[in-house]
Formats: structure tokens, C-alpha cells, sequence
């Protein structure tokens, strides 16, 4: 059996608090039986034991509250899961994480001995994208049980928490979060969250992702736009690892709710600037015709702009004129997408009227 890189004892998985222990013996146990890459991850570990008994009372407070609520019939988009609701804990997850080109590196590890680790450590399935030339950006999937997914991203975190930290002044690998992370302390993982799930994540009026940031002390942050070319945002984390270990339990209970409404979801891709300029484009529909574009209540172009992730502008109607003019933005691809989906309503509405009047 591979020999453990990671040192971290989750406080949460038997609701006991840490025994405390000599992180500097502890690093130096692991570096005698190990390469200086894994001295490095190791010594990335920050050992929160001073403040896990009094974490982990907080978590079992809030998950009685929790339980309260669900009994009482509360909307459950306002109350969290318990961190040990094992109604779904066997249902298979899947995360995308946002990752710059020098985070892959230090997440893959020499020779693939960081994601081999992890993969055999936590039962799951990882991997990361290739390098699109242009971009900096690659994409980390973690798929695998609630729990277990958990366990990964956490310890993918730890592995950046030894690395040296990047900044970056442009979405989406910019921080979303005003607050330096602390060197060999915490660490930031961008989740990519299709839109589609953002409000079981976030609940009603923002009750939940407050509850997460407050009852396991890490900054959470949702990006208010899609990321270019697709419809997921971006969910940006920071903590400390067995902070972040704890909110991804309960955000992967949140998510599991409401797998289904993903179905559909255009997936981010990196692609070089060349490919993600912003274009536009017009089209002119007939006033009799707009009604069924749009929808009752917007509810047809609203699903044109979600499949498509193209913004779609609606002229007003003007006296003397019989068209009505639709200004899509976007990404090229995004705006041919839409264009195709407005095409194929116009031309199913068509054929409903044509039938009607047979």
C-alpha cells in the first residue's frame, strides 16, 4: 500500500475533538519516510486541535437545530443538513474545480504521486484536464461518495496549502474574496456549480451559504456571472483543510437534493482569448411571434439564455413597426447556440399555429 502524503485527522467523522498533537515531530516523522514533495505537503498541514472541540460542538449544535427544523416542516432551502444525514451518503458525487496550470502541478505531483495518493486514500476517481494552449486554467474533477468526495477535495486543498500562493487579476481565477489567504494556513478551491443548483446551495434570501460560512468558519463566495461559454458559476472557497473538510460535507448534502436539475448543463471549457471574445448579433422577429419566444412569465427565453449562456436583449415594440429586434451577447459559440434555440422555437411555434388551424 502507497504510503500516506497527507498527516489530517478529520474532527467531524466521529464528532470527537482532535488530540493534540506536535505538528514539528509529526513533520519530521513523515519527512524521514518521505521525498522533500512530501515533506512539503505534510508540513502544509495546520494543526487546528486548540479550536476543534469547540468546532465541533458548534457543528453538533447546528445539526440538532437542523434536525429541529426539518421536524417542525421548514423550508428546507432555509435550514442546512446535518453533517451526519446519511439518508444519501452512499450517492455518487461529482465536483469540477477550477485550477491555474502551476496549481495542477502541485495537485498531480511528481510523477502523479499527489493525485495517486489521494485517489487511493479517499476510494475515488480524479483527475485533471489538459492545457489548452492560451489558458492558464485546468479543470480538477473529484467524483466518488458524498463523504469521500469530501475527504479528496480537502486534501487536494492541503497539497496547495504547501505551495506558493498565486494571485491573478482577471476572472475567473481572480479571488472573489477581499481576504489574503494565510501562507500554510489556508487555501482557496473554486467550485464550478451550474446555475441550475446555485439555489439549493445558496437558499432562500442567502440563508444557507451564510449558515455555512458561520457554523464552519470559512469565507464562500458565488460569482454573479456564468463562467464564458457555459451556465456554471464559480463557488469560490477558503479555509483551513479541516475547515473546508466540514463545508463540503454538508455542501455535497445540499447539491445531492438537487442532481437532476443539472441535466443539461453547459460545462466550462478553457479556451485561448481568441476563442472567448465577446460578439453579438441581431435578429428580427415578427410582433405575433414574440409572446411564444419568450415564454409565459420569460420562461422560454430565459431557457434559451441558460442552455446557450448567451445574454438576450428584447427591443421594445414601437408603433409602425412589425418586428421586434433580439441582440444577443456572448461568446461566438454562445451566440450561435441561442440563435439555433430562438430558430427551433420560431419554427415549432409555426407548425403548433399551422396544425391549429387545419
Amino acid at each position: 500500500m502507497t504510503e500516506s502524503l497527507f498527516d489530517t485527522n478529520f474532527t467531524s467523522e466521529e464528532n470527537q475533538p482532535k488530540p493534540t498533537t506536535n505538528t514539528n515531530s509529526q513533520t519530521n516523522s513523515n519527512a524521514t519516510n518521505s521525498s522533500s514533495n512530501q515533506s512539503n505537503i505534510v508540513n502544509g498541514h495546520h494543526d487546528n486541535s486548540n479550536n476543534s472541540s469547540s468546532n465541533t460542538n458548534s457543528n453538533q449544535r447546528n445539526n440538532s437545530k437542523t434536525s429541529e427544523q426539518d421536524s417542525n416542516g421548514y423550508d428546507q432551502s432555509t435550514s442546512l443538513p446535518s453533517i451526519n444525514d446519511n439518508a444519501n451518503v452512499d450517492a455518487l458525487i461529482n465536483y469540477r474545480v477550477l485550477v491555474s496550470a502551476k496549481e495542477a502541478g502541485c495537485l498531480i505531483g511528481q510523477n502523479g504521486q499527489v493525485i495517486d495518493s489521494i485517489r487511493g486514500e479517499t476510494n475515488t476517481k480524479a483527475g485533471i484536464s489538459k492545457l489548452t494552449p492560451g489558458t492558464h486554467e485546468r479543470i480538477l474533477t473529484v467524483s466518488g461518495k458524498l463523504d469521500d468526495a469530501a475527504k479528496a477535495l480537502s486534501y487536494f486543498a492541503q497539497a496547495l496549502i504547501g505551495s506558493t500562493i498565486e494571485t491573478y487579476n482577471y476572472f475567473p481565477l481572480k479571488q472573489l474574496s477581499s481576504t489574503p489567504c494565510v501562507q500554510n494556513e489556508t487555501t482557496i478551491l473554486r467550485l464550478l456549480v451550474p446555475n441550475s443548483q446555485m439555489g439549493t446551495l445558496i437558499g432562500s434570501k442567502g440563508a444557507r451559504i451564510q449558515q455555512i460560512q458561520h457554523n464552519f468558519g470559512v469565507s464562500m463566495i458565488a460569482s454573479k456571472s456564468f463562467l464564458p461559454g457555459s451556465n456554471e458559476r464559480l463557488v469560490e472557497l477558503q479555509g483551513t483543510v479541516n475547515d473546508l473538510y466540514d463545508a463540503f460535507r454538508v455542501i455535497s448534502r445540499c447539491l445531492i437534493e438537487d442532481f437532476s436539475s443539472s441535466v443539461g448543463t453547459t460545462y466550462y471549457i478553457p479556451r485561448s482569448p481568441q476563442l472567448t471574445r465577446k460578439s453579438t448579433a441581431t435578429i428580427s422577429f415578427p410582433n405575433d411571434m414574440v409572446g411564444a419566444l419568450i415564454g409565459k412569465n420569460g420562461s422560454r427565453i430565459q431557457g434559451v439564455r441558460k442552455v446557450s449562456g448567451a445574454m438576450i436583449g428584447i427591443s421594445e415594440a414601437t408603433d409602425g413597426k412589425d418586428e421586434r429586434v433580439f441582440t444577443i451577447t456572448g461568446t461566438q459559440q454562445a451566440v450561435e447556440k441561442a440563435k439555433g434555440l430562438l430558430y427551433h422555437n420560431l419554427e415549432r411555434e409555426e407548425q403548433r399555429r399551422a396544425e391549429f388551424n387545419e
